[in-house]
């Protein structure tokens, strides 16, 4: 089957490249897997992405998502080189505090609504990608047989599937695992903060989520990380010890076993060529005390789409595109990785741990 797009992943960053795409008349396939019910990191949703939202014709939150599926973030809190909470309230930040969302559920929304204007969802798995005859790229996927289509966008996330089986190599930035538990919060919890603390052997991050949940967050090294996720015991007992939230957590209380997530910065060496692009984490996959990882999403995706866009319909400028294209990208990831290192510079406490020598060694 012939397509004019055919995105890979269906996350934030795949779904908003369809979504543009389809809405400048060109006909999209959407190939991914969806994540069901099953609950997902990256909660946080800065208030400047309101506005990316608009661009994929979305006015507001409550367009697609219900009132018990997002909430307002009121302020961060941070005990970050200092033995205090330090407190930016939201009211400081004209875009607003932005939200918590119940991630699983806010993918599955932008999905639809890209069905909704016209892009066709094939929920199949990537197999490969080759370069077909003249300017088309040919995809095979699970139990779908092959698609040809005249530009590919890579949005597998960390993967970056398509670009790894066009022999591109990804360049990784940091070294970071994080151990996730998601837990019923307790009735007296009316916390809206965004809270991170930092610790002997990495840092703590939490937030209030929708529905009576509350995720939990320790990044550090893999060997460290690795044993939390066997001894969720401890993973408890330590959130406890470094008064996180205000009250102690039980075990009882998890929803979900606590699972282990790659928490690395990584950028792929090569993010467009003549056709195809990556968007999202298959692009530059950012560490998560940023908090930019879903705003980068929508907005790569975007600008991925409007490339491909200009690419198709103006063949001749298709070399200007693709470089403009990698010159946003790139100027994301100097400035992301600027403010990372002040950041973990400013922890002067545990200056000699492991964990922070890793940190400031990159």
């Amino acid at each position: 089957m012939l397509y004019d797009v055919i995105v890979a992943g269906a996350g934030p960053a795949g779904v908003a490249a369809a979504t543009v795409a389809s809405q400048a008349g060109f006909r999209v396939c959407l190939l991914g897997e969806t994540s069901g019910q099953q609950l997902k990191v990256g909660e946080s949703l800065p208030g400047a992405a309101l506005r990316l939202l608009r661009r994929l014709g979305i006015l507001h939150l409550s367009s697609i998502l219900r009132s018990d599926e997002f909430k307002p973030c009121v302020a961060n809190a941070s005990m970050w080189g200092s033995d205090v909470w330090i407190y930016r309230d939201a009211i400081a930040n004209p875009e607003g505090g932005g939200f918590h969302i119940l991630r699983h559920r806010f993918d599955a929304a932008l999905l639809d609504h890209a069905i909704s204007v016209g892009v066709d969802f094939v929920p199949a798995k990537l197999n490969s990608v080759s370069q077909g005859g003249g300017s088309h790229v040919l995809v095979t996927a699970a139990g779908i047989g092959m698609l040809s289509g005249r530009f590919v966008v890579d949005a597998t996330g960390r993967a970056a599937a398509v670009s790894t089986k066009l022999g591109v190599r990804r360049k990784r930035v940091s070294e970071q695992t994080a151990a996730v538990g998601w837990f019923r919060h307790s009735d007296q919890d009316a916390d809206s903060t965004t809270r991170v603390k930092g610790v002997q052997d990495g840092w703590w991050y939490t937030a209030r989520l929708p529905q009576g949940l509350r995720v939990i967050i320790f990044h550090g090294l893999s060997t460290e990380v690795s044993r939390l996720k066997k001894l969720p015991d401890r993973f408890v007992e330590w959130a406890n010890d470094v008064h996180l939230v205000p009250y102690n957590l039980s075990l009882d209380h998890a929803v979900r076993p606590i699972k282990c997530v790659d928490a690395s910065m990584g950028i792929c060496e090569c993010i467009a060529e003549a056709t195809w692009l990556a968007v999202g984490d298959a692009a530059l996959s950012f560490d998560p005390l940023s908090s930019q990882g879903l705003l980068f999403a929508l907005y790569s995706g975007i600008r991925g789409g409007e490339t491909v866009i200009q690419c198709l319909a103006h063949p001749a400028s298709i070399q200007s595109a693709l470089s403009e294209y990698r010159v946003k990208v790139r100027r994301v990831f100097e400035s992301n990785q600027l403010t990372r290192r002040l950041f973990y510079e400013s922890e002067r406490r545990f200056f000699e741990s492991a964990y922070w020598r890793t940190q400031r060694g990159n």
